[in-house]
């Protein structure tokens, strides 16, 4: 009966860290960040804006964290880079936010 709820606390926990990332998140916490490959690399970086979601407990989700709405919240016209940066705790709140860089 013990393993039976081991498992089952397991499996729970695996479930509620779901796919909030498209990287591998820890179990308990997490906190990555990645680059978005840029084809105009070329772009000065003088303005940089971001945009965030948040999710709640695996099941609402709430926010933007598009790279449209990132160059809209600094203004900028021509994207230079793209970063994204992970957050994920325990699977019961989880944020992302696309960080933008450009001109």
């Amino acid at each position: 009966m013990k393993k039976l709820i081991a498992l089952a606390a397991v499996s729970g926990s695996l479930f509620l860290t779901g796919c909030q990332t498209p990287y591998s998140p820890g179990l308990i916490y997490s906190d990555m960040a990645a680059p978005v490959d840029v084809r105009d690399n070329a772009v000065a970086c003088t303005k940089e804006g971001s945009a965030t979601m948040k999710n709640y407990l695996g099941f609402l989700a709430t926010g933007d964290a598009s790279t449209a709405k990132a160059k809209q919240n600094a203004g900028i016209a021509r994207v230079g880079t793209v970063d994204v940066h992970f957050t994920n705790i325990l699977g019961l709140y989880g944020e992302t936010t696309t960080t933008v860089c450009g001109d």
